[in-house]
């Protein structure tokens, strides 16, 4: 077994055996996602587009930090905006490049596969190319990510924003990743629940934020708190607003290792042991000016922070650490969470139930956490559309306040209020503070 990638692949397989019995070996979960063939389809006309291109990289990404075997059948056709971690100004060019410095021995093929791919994914109406057990096609609005059978598929939409065509791929790396899962039924500790969750899916819209929700041109002051996989995901999607400006600080201590590399979507390989923030910072187009503070976030006011700007998003695990940006009261606080195959955000501003609220207890777990790239990233997508729609000026309304979803099942989103607790010391807090 190749130790590397088993070690990159390391959170990917401790959750995958959440579904498995315990005698499924390392070496045959790793087999099974490495051996995954996926076709990504484009063809000038449709990925000629800023969100098409968008929507072609991050799937390639997030299926490569899965493992799977990825074919690119598209032309080389010029970069309309950036697209970190690529270099280069040419889409296939710059994939095949970053594609070498992901996970270990692995990287991106222009060649035709050489027998029946598990999955083809069609941009737009592109023509389907080579074999393939499955074809699905996917599009994008500005705000909704659409998943339908190729056939179905209409030329690419949206031409510029960004965030419905990342939806967009996010749901094609997770149906690559029902191809690989599926090849383990057999291994199932409950196959009902195995074939529910793991059935593909034929069709499935997911909004994002209303049709009408503007698009801001400038996301002024923001701080944030982490730098993982939920940051870099958000961070990531800020990268693609073409020419938005903005201001923010990442609060983060640590440094890379090779089991980030399996959901980190900003990370290259050649990053391994920098600290955190500094490659979010070293990522961002000019316009986007980050700055990295390499320290622990532990309660109150920093020295090298000063007082949190009006809008603080938390990409952390660390549960205590919401309630402690949260007893700082900044304006509005945007929070980013996942939980084994499900993705989660949520926001809070005055008069709403505070992050303590909506979880009330830590949960500390031993070990490193389960993960997977495609909900990491959903996450960190649902916590920047929070962010992008109150930087507009749109009050979202309390029943959308928190979001959870699982992208294996896109058909049903939960979006709720959060409930005020009576019992909440943070909220109790701000009122005694208040009323003085």
């Amino acid at each position: 077994m190749n130790v590397p990638l088993r070690e990159t692949l390391d959170r990917t397989l401790r959750l995958m055996r959440d579904e498995l019995i315990a005698e499924s070996s390392d070496a045959r979960m790793l087999e099974a996602l490495t051996d995954t063939d996926i076709v990504l389809v484009g063809d000038s006309r449709n990925l000629s587009c800023h969100a098409a291109q968008c929507a072609y990289v991050t799937a390639a990404l997030l299926m490569a930090r899965s493992g799977h075997r990825v074919f690119l059948a598209a032309p080389d056709v010029p970069l309309v905006g950036p697209q970190p971690p690529l270099v280069g100004d040419r889409l296939v060019s710059a994939l095949l490049e970053v594609g070498g410095d992901l996970l270990p021995g692995r990287g991106f093929s222009v060649y035709a596969p050489r027998r029946e791919a598990g999955l083809t994914v069609v941009f737009g109406d592109s023509a389907p190319r080579y074999r393939a057990q499955r074809v699905i096609g996917v599009n994008a609005t500005a705000w909704s990510a659409q998943l339908a059978r190729a056939s179905e598929t209409a030329q690419w939409i949206e031409r510029d924003w960004p965030c419905g065509a990342l939806g967009a791929a996010g749901l094609a790396s997770a149906e690559a990743f029902k191809v690989a899962m599926l090849k383990l039924r057999q291994h199932a500790q409950d196959p009902q629940h195995f074939a529910d969750l793991f059935t593909f899916t034929d069709q499935a819209a997911v909004e994002l934020a209303p049709a009408n929700t503007l698009r801001p041109s400038a996301l002024d002051e923001f701080d944030l708190v982490s730098g993982g996989a939920v940051i870099n995901a958000f961070v990531y999607v800020l990268a693609r607003l073409l020419g938005v400006t903005g201001r923010g600080h990442v609060v983060e201590p640590e440094v890379t290792d090779l089991s980030n590399l399996n959901r980190y979507v900003l990370l290259r390989r050649s990053a391994i042991e920098r600290p955190k923030g500094d490659i979010l910072k070293a990522v961002v187009p000019p316009e986007l000016e980050l700055q990295s503070i390499p320290l622990l976030y532990r309660g109150g006011t920093m020295p090298e922070l000063g007082q949190f700007a009006p809008r603080v998003l938390v990409g952390t695990d660390d549960i205590p650490v919401r309630w402690q940006v949260q007893a700082e009261k900044p304006p509005w606080l945007g929070i980013g969470a996942t939980t084994h195959w499900a993705a989660m955000a949520s926001f809070h501003r005055e008069g709403l139930g505070c992050a303590r609220c909506l979880h009330p207890r830590d949960e500390p777990t031993a070990g490193p956490i389960p993960t997977i790239a495609f909900v990491s990233f959903f996450a960190g997508l649902m916590l920047s559309c929070y962010f992008i729609r109150t930087v507009a000026g749109e009050r979202v309304p309390p029943n959308e306040q928190y979001s959870y979803m699982s992208p294996l099942r896109p058909e049903h989103i939960w979006r709720s209020p959060v409930a005020v607790r009576a019992d909440c010391p943070t909220c109790q807090f701000g009122e005694r503070v208040r009323a003085a």
